[in-house]
This record gives structure tokens, sequence and C-alpha cells, in this order.
């Protein structure tokens, strides 16, 4: 665990709560590590580098949901998320399915869509056998080439994938 005199130094401490910068998921810190604290986000746990989070300050989390009425059901029309069957999911990286995709600064929409991939990936690695169709569209290849590549590099390990129809990786938890 992170020395008592760095999380002082970074202001951290277990329970705090907590949003990452690139995708505005909301949990608390469950463990700080040297480089990294481990979230609950949604009730699982995931590694989230020091430096990709800000700390919410609770008063004003407070007075932003009682001032946006309605906005957990506008974020549900728009949920990128959807379950087909109770062992496999579909996510679809198009920019305006992403969360906060639409405020991503052009020219970065491939980060920010990779960035959504690897988090849904890190989301759903603890499910052995469950398939994640993810959604690239087809365009030029270039979504599709960068997921693919970092299966392969980074995820090799948790799981493995297949093309499906056209404009789908397959992704299967191993």
């Amino acid at each position: 665990m992170l020395g008592a005199q760095t999380a002082r130094e970074h202001g951290l401490s277990v329970g705090m709560t907590i949003t990452l910068m690139d995708t505005n998921d909301r949990g608390r810190i469950k463990a700080i590590w040297k480089d990294h604290i481990d979230a609950e986000i949604d009730g699982m746990v995931f590694p989230v580098m020091i430096g990709d989070f800000i700390v919410n300050d609770a008063a004003e989390d407070e007075k932003m949901m009682r001032s946006v009425r309605g906005a957990d059901k506008e974020r549900e029309k728009k949920k990128p998320v959807v379950s087909s069957l109770p062992n496999e999911v579909t996510v679809d990286l198009h920019i305006e399915r992403i969360p906060g995709g639409m405020d991503a600064p052009q020219g970065f929409e491939l980060p920010f869509q990779i960035e959504y991939f690897k988090q849904c990936i890190r989301k759903y690695r603890k499910h052995r056998g469950m398939k994640i169709n993810i959604v690239h569209g087809v365009g030029d290849g270039t979504l599709r080439d960068a997921i693919r590549k970092e299966i392969d590099e980074t995820f090799a390990i948790s799981c493995s994938w297949s093309p499906g129809i056209a404009g789908v990786t397959v992704v299967t938890i191993k």
C-alpha cells in the first residue's frame, strides 16, 4: 500500500468518492497503492492510475444532483452497454453512444473510444465466458484495428477476439 506520507501528499484516503476523468464514472477508493488506487465503480473494483481521477466534494455533488433533475433518465435513454443475453453484452463505440463522447475534442475521438473500450473490458473481465460484442462500425478500420491490437497486446491473458458480423468484433473473456 502507498506510504502514509505519500497518501497525505495526494490527500487520498480509503472511502473517498472519485470521478474518472476520461469517462465521468463515479466510485469510491477501496485501496491505495504506490502507483495506482483500486476504485469500486458499480460494484466492481478497477485499478486507476494516480492522476486519472479527481476526488469529489460531497457537498458540491449533492448540489449538482439536486440541480440536474432528470439527468439519470436522460442517461438511461442513451445507455451504451445493452445486455442481449445473460452472458453477452453489446458495447457501441460510436462516439455519440459513449457517455461524454460528444464532448471529446475534435481529433481525439479515437483515443476517447479506445479508453472507453478498455474501461468496458476491465468492467467485464472477471466474468469468464462472457461475450462482449464490440460495435466499432465498418469505416476505414482504424478503430477496429486499434481495439484488436489492444486486446492482443494488453488483454491477451484475460480475453480473446474473433471477427463478428461487419462492424463488430466479438470479445470472449477467458
